[in-house]
């Protein structure tokens, strides 16, 4: 961008705003700059004089129609922000509830990219055919499923006639004619005569047994109603289930039954109700009316719930046994509806200082005006998040708008945006549309099929572990040089002292990685780094580094990174869904830590767009985690390293607790509360301290039989198998002798089998704590990794 000549007022404001501009793509014209000075000082809204909103209910979307020529570059509007927020104030940020409904309404569905018809097998359409009777009708042999839709029968004997005389057909629609009138009688009668039928329109006949039940879960697909393959998942949204005789049964049938959505369905008596509970035995997520999941919760209320539905977790997505549990009511399922669909129409920004960067991206929702404005690839306006700062810096004066300016000529013709500019299939474009497109998923689904194929196919092959001597220094007159005060504090070794000289220097142990100059700076000094350590030390490398030896590992959740391995987090993701279990994410940035810019969600639609907001790794949830008081909680080791080959490792033998503040549940409206899914209460949180011994009393204690010596043991081999993979992914790591490494190691139990899971290994934790606690924290580790010398404190991985 080139504005040359600028002076006054205009040159000012141009200081003050040049960087955004350039990152906008802003004209470089001067006139279209004034423009956009005057509107932002005098807060001038006209867009409203060039455009009008459409609603064209028949395509399901509004459109933002221009109603005046526009010349391109020539002018430039603002948008107003009717919701801004960070996500974790999501849930407390949606207050105008009946605008955000309207704005939305249209995005609970989404546009086919490429549109395909589903084949129907067994299955034949007479629908809107102007019939007057079915006798002229024959279906074929193996029909099963006949559709009448919208025609003029108005016989029920009629009905009753052809459908014994085809006696292969289970489901039929007659809904659209004069016989679906009266469809309580209707039912009747097919029930007292047909008893083959087990469908009728929507609803379930008191004759439905297994076959129509995989029937509609399958999408009125007969193969998969035919197939006798176990569910775990049931559809019976609005079919009368109830009214089958054999209602009881179904749990029988579906022994694997854990997802259940029985939506749309009264219970009118206490024979219906005695039925619906039948249905609860193995279920642990539910979706029902509100009226139901009020009835449950009255029964939790009572000390009844875990009789009848022992093993339920969610309702609604709402966790009943919750202490701040409130019954729904009809607006907290429409705000849900809202949070599912708001990140289709929000943007991003985040803001940034001379001295720092913003911690998380701020979202925003345009108004209506610039919420109506629909996608195209070949765009003619461009729509831009615009902070603007009558000070000339991020104060309290600071107001967002996005500046909408057109940047092709524009007659009386829709207007459109581009949703993703800047993003090229390299950046996997086509994928990232399926916020707002649905795209076919064949190709991702196989795709994610080989990559698990070629993890579960890894050979793990383990090194041969070399029995060598391990280079130690001298007990006598040692030169370290550090900048960490707390070494300098409590690193009291008789034969240690510290210097300012690196020249002069024995040991090095910096905070902050020097990796680059080891082999030449570093060459003849012991050093607490080794160059490689990358390959576990960082976020996106880790899972790499692990399966590269051994495929899928148990004690790693499945994790991917979101710039270069999107397709297979897809693939896991709509596999997850195909197969209705829990597809809870934790989507991080690869460099940041605290738990900063963290994001616990079930949206796919939230994950594609928080890569707008910088890099990103997306983790398999822990859905399910071990707890202690009712709280989620994570483990801090310290791990050293003290050789590659032969590989010597080392647990320091205290370790450190970390706990969330509220009780852990999967409820849906707690996914963006911190203190609910992180522990790190450090930095701004209320700190809960559990020391060791207390932890592990209260272990062994709530989980008994199992005892937190098993569960050690498992941690230990966790450690042993990672360092394995270090050393088979790195070897060249084996050349460096004098090099030594100290890493914090998060960890989390699964309480699925209590399975350890590695969260993150960190270079040069924070030993803060372990010096305030173990007074010899230091010592005992510098004479083990430096000098040779084993002591209790440090727990010998490889023997």
């Amino acid at each position: 961008m080139n504005f040359q000549n600028l002076s006054g007022e205009l040159e000012v404001f141009y200081n003050n705003h040049g960087v955004q501009l350039a990152g906008i793509n802003f004209p470089p014209n001067v006139d279209l700059l004034e423009k956009l000075k005057t509107k932002l000082e005098k807060k001038i809204y006209d867009a409203g004089e060039y455009f009008k909103i459409e609603d064209d209910q028949e395509q399901e979307s509004y459109v933002l129609q221009c109603t005046k020529p526009l010349k391109a570059f020539e002018q430039v509007f603002l948008i107003d922000h009717a919701l801004s927020f960070r996500y974790t104030e999501l849930h407390t940020a949606i207050k105008q509830v009946d605008r955000l409904k309207n704005m939305l309404k249209y995005q609970n569905k989404k546009q086919p990219l490429f549109k395909v018809e589903k084949v129907y097998y067994n299955t034949e359409d007479f629908d809107e055919m102007a019939l007057e009777t079915m006798k002229d009708v024959k279906p074929k042999e193996d029909t099963q499923a006949i559709s009448f839709f919208g025609n003029n029968i108005a016989s029920i004997d009629e009905v009753v006639n052809f459908l014994n005389n085809y006696q292969q057909i289970k489901a039929i629609w007659l809904n659209g004619n004069p016989v679906a009138e009266n469809k309580e009688q209707l039912l009747i009668s097919i029930e007292e005569h047909c008893p083959q039928v087990e469908l009728v329109d929507l609803s379930f006949t008191s004759n439905a047994t297994q076959w129509v039940i995989r029937y509609v879960t399958a999408d009125f697909d007969t193969k998969k109603a035919n197939s006798q393959e176990p569910l775990n998942y049931l559809n019976l949204s609005g079919r009368n289930v109830l009214r089958l005789k054999s209602v009881k049964q179904i749990a029988n049938w579906f022994p694997n039954l854990r997802v259940l959505d029985i939506k749309n369905t009264k219970l009118n008596d206490l024979e219906e109700v005695n039925g619906f509970f039948s249905l609860l035995s193995n279920v642990e997520y539910l979706s029902c009316d509100l009226e139901v999941e009020e009835v449950l919760f009255e029964l939790h209320k009572t000390n009844k719930l875990n009789t009848i539905a022992p093993h339920l977790r969610l309702v609604n997505q709402r966790d009943i046994r919750y202490e701040s549990y409130i019954p729904a009511k009809e607006q907290q399922n429409e705000i849900q509806l809202i949070k599912q669909n708001l990140f289709k129409l929000a943007g991003n920004y985040r803001l940034l200082t001379s001295d720092q960067m913003d911690e998380s991206a701020v979202w925003y929702l345009m108004d209506e005006l610039g919420s109506s404005i629909q996608h195209s690839d070949t765009p003619n306006v461009s729509v831009v998040p615009f902070l603007y700062l009558p000070n000339g810096k991020i104060d309290d004066d600071a107001v967002a708008y996005s500046i909408l300016f057109p940047i092709k000529d524009i007659h009386e013709q829709p207007v459109f945006r581009d949703y993703l500019p800047g993003v090229d299939e390299i950046k996997f474009r086509s994928y990232r549309l399926n916020v707002w497109f649905d795209i076919p998923y064949d190709f991702i689904l196989n795709g994610y099929k080989e990559y698990k194929k070629k993890l579960q196919n890894q050979k793990i092959v383990e090194p041969e572990l070399i029995a060598k001597p391990i280079e130690y220094l001298p007990q006598e007159n040692i030169k370290v040089i550090t900048d960490l005060e707390m070494i300098t504090k409590n690193l009291t070794l008789p034969y240690v002292s510290f210097t300012l000289d690196l020249d002069e220097a024995n040991l090095v142990f910096f905070s902050a990685g020097v990796h680059d100059d080891i082999n030449q700076k570093y060459a003849d000094k012991f050093i607490n780094q080794y160059p490689h350590e990358y390959a576990i030390i960082s976020k996106e490398k880790l899972a790499n580094t692990v399966q590269s030896t051994y495929g899928d590992v148990a004690w790693l959740q499945e994790t991917f990174n979101l710039q270069t391995q999107l397709p297979l987090f897809m693939g896991a993701y709509k596999t997850r869904e195909l197969q209705h279990l829990n597809n809870l994410w934790i989507i991080k940035p690869p460099n940041m830590a605290r738990s900063m810019d963290m994001v616990v969600t079930n949206n796919l639609d939230v994950v594609l767009r928080l890569i707008e907001t910088g890099p990103k790794l997306a983790q398999k949830y822990i859905e399910r985690p071990l707890t202690l008081r009712n709280r989620k909680f994570d483990l801090r080791f310290i791990v050293a390293l003290k050789s590659i080959e032969p590989l010597s490792v080392y647990l320091y033998k205290t370790f450190w607790i970390r706990i969330s503040n509220n009780p852990y549940t999967e409820d849906v409206n707690t996914l963006s509360i911190y203190e609910t899914h992180f522990t790190v209460m450090n930095y701004g949180h209320k700190l809960t301290q559990i020391f060791m011994n207390e932890f592990i009393e209260e272990f062994n204690k709530e989980y008994y039989p199992h005892t937190w010596e098993k569960q050690y043991e498992s941690i230990q081999k966790m450690v042993r198998e990672l360092f394995i993979a270090l050393r088979t992914h790195q070897p060249d790591m084996a050349n460096y002798t004098k090099n030594r490494s100290v890493y914090g190691m998060d960890l989390m139990i699964d309480s699925n089998g209590f399975q350890p899971k590695l969260l993150e290994m960190t270079f040069s934790p924070d030993c803060t704590r372990a010096c305030k606690y173990t007074p010899t924290f230091y010592n005992d580790l510098f004479e083990c990794l430096f000098f040779g010398v084993e002591n209790q404190n440090m727990i010998q991985i490889f023997n």
